[in-house]
């Protein structure tokens, strides 16, 4: 490959106008996600950032060195507005989800989530880490562009047409390239344990009484404590690889969505297995989704033309028709027969008899 090709391969790549579709599907599941973490968040709120926190922010300046982004070091350190630091926090985020003031709200949002995460560290998971550096990525990206708030409000003043705008997907890309960049670094990772490699890491990971979710049957079989184990290095392995394929990349995702459902079930690690199953949607072709989603309105319209036809007006009286002259033919048939029905009963008498 010449560099003038790979040149313009890259330049293809990230800067070859699309449909925003998949982003913008993006943007509300990462909302959902985003709200979801404020409730639970909610109960325990103060515990965890007020001013009187289990960890305080004296704490916090000797745990981040350097320069910190984040809002509570400029707050009012009063439960008061600790409180209203959460409600901000939270319109902005179902703004987001709506699509309202997309850019502005998906700014607030990153600046939110920073700020909680610098002021106490110690509470996180991966799951956190992943929706804050992906959440840096939504600043950039057409978020509302559609299914949007604002892609309404633009239509209704004339400014767009109804067609879907083409817009440049880097930062579809780069949230592309951090999903791929967490599965291969896992599964290099991974790789490099012993247990791992000897195919029992599954067994001790489902038996960590801390993040014991639901009850899972006890694996008492070899054979399946390495299927699963060395299952899990190869879907890894394919959705930090494989998944750049796009013959093979829907049945990638397909194993990506059981493995982690089946985390999610037997482990406790809040939003994680959530916050990565939401990244998957960006690596959905545009042309596929408008396709689900045309079929999925068509299901509705195919159930009420079939309920229609069942209950069209007029239909008791074809039956009855259709009862009738079936009557009719059968009397027809038994005139052409000479059957007399009490023939049988009383057989006529002879008069010779």
């Amino acid at each position: 490959m010449t560099l003038r090709r790979l040149i313009h391969a890259w330049n293809e790549f990230f800067f070859k106008p699309q449909s925003p579709l998949p982003v913008c599907l993006f943007r509300i599941f990462y909302g959902l996600i985003v709200l979801a973490d404020l409730i639970l968040l909610k109960p325990e709120w103060l515990m965890w950032y007020g001013p009187h926190a289990v960890t305080s922010l004296a704490t916090t300046h000797k745990y981040y060195h350097g320069m910190v982004m984040s809002l509570f070091e400029v707050m009012p350190q009063t439960d008061r507005a600790m409180n209203v630091f959460f409600w901000v926090f939270l319109v902005c985020t179902v703004c987001l989800i709506v699509g309202f003031m997309s850019r502005f709200n998906s700014v607030a949002v990153y600046l939110c989530l920073s700020s909680i995460q610098m002021r106490n560290g110690f509470i996180l998971n991966s799951g956190d880490t992943l929706m804050l550096v992906c959440g840096f990525f939504l600043i950039f990206a057409p978020a509302g562009a559609m299914l949007s708030v604002d892609h309404w409000l633009r239509a209704r003043s004339g400014k767009t047409d109804a067609t879907p705008p083409m817009c440049s997907p880097w930062a579809q890309r780069m949230l592309q390239i951090q999903t791929g960049v967490v599965y291969f670094a896992t599964f290099y990772w991974k790789s490099m344990g012993l247990l791992w490699i000897n195919g029992t890491a599954v067994y001790y990971a489902l038996n960590l009484q801390d993040f014991k979710h639901f009850p899972v049957p006890p694996l008492h079989s070899m054979f399946i404590i390495r299927s699963l184990t060395w299952g899990t290095l190869v879907i890894e392995f394919a959705l930090g690889v494989l998944i750049w394929f796009k013959d093979v990349r829907y049945p990638v995702l397909l194993a990506g969505v059981l493995l982690h459902l089946g985390i999610e079930y037997a482990m406790n690690i809040p939003l994680f297995e959530w916050m990565i199953m939401a990244t998957y949607i960006n690596f959905v072709d545009p042309e596929d989704l408008s396709k689900w989603w045309k079929w999925f309105q068509g299901i509705p319209t195919k159930l009420r033309g079939k309920i229609a036809n069942l209950m069209e007006p007029g239909q008791e009286s074809v039956t009855v028709a259709g009862v009738a002259r079936i009557g009719k033919e059968h009397v027809r048939e038994m005139d052409a027969t000479s059957f007399d029905p009490c023939q049988e009963r009383t057989p006529r008498l002879n008069p010779a008899d």
